[in-house]
């Protein structure tokens, strides 16, 4: 993947994050808002495995991730209370590649089980999602796609969580190649994270006071 490509796709990721948190505090009973935002995750967990492929040096991106998920989960506990944030998640997700890299296969299902005892966001299901993104990068795209819309079948089947299902409209942005350039601070997506949630908890606050 390009450098191009990937910078836009974190823009598409944070923009539908940012509609699908604003639809989350200000419009629950609006399901388009949420709908537009299970775009989001497949795009963070796509980049995510294109950063473990391509990273130099997998500590410095765990590090980066673990600073950013303690930061997050200050306004995120208030965002939604009794549960961790995603990126605290994408950085189990990613300890979890670098010792399965090494030939640890169980770690996967400990971290899945994990995240799904800890209440982390996406918890199993995107582990799952995860490892089918890594197992079939850089070979095969379509499979990738297929086995993303599988997956979603299945989990919307066993927890009739509808919603859910449509993170596979996310998957059409997997085909793009952007020539145009691009430029992005690599640390922006996870600034705009805890940022943008501070923000619409403010903006809540204001306006129920």
């Amino acid at each position: 993947m390009s450098k191009n490509t990937s910078n836009f796709l974190k823009i598409v990721a944070m923009v539908t994050m940012l509609i699908d948190h604003i639809g989350a505090l200000f419009f629950p009973h609006i399901m388009m808002f949420r709908i537009i935002g299970r775009i989001a995750f497949p795009l963070f967990a796509y980049l995510l495995v294109t950063g473990f492929v391509h990273t130099r040096n997998i500590n410095n991106y765990l590090v980066r991730l673990g600073i950013f998920a303690v930061i997050s989960q200050i306004p995120y506990h208030f965002f939604a209370p009794g549960r961790y944030n995603v990126i605290l998640f994408f950085f189990l997700a990613l300890l979890s590649l670098k010792y399965y890299k090494k030939n640890r296969i169980y770690i996967p299902l400990i971290v899945g089980i994990l995240t799904e005892y800890l209440k982390i966001s996406y918890g199993m299901y995107g582990i799952i999602a995860i490892y089918l993104i890594y197992t079939f990068y850089n070979k095969d795209i379509k499979k990738t796609m297929l086995s993303f819309t599988l997956l979603n079948i299945l989990f919307t089947l066993t927890t009739h969580n509808i919603i859910q299902f449509y993170s596979i409209l996310a998957l059409p942005f997997l085909l793009l190649n952007i020539k145009k350039e691009i430029h992005m601070n690599k640390y922006i997506a996870y600034v705009f994270y805890p940022v943008h949630m501070s923000i619409l908890l403010l903006i809540y606050r204001f306006l129920i006071i």
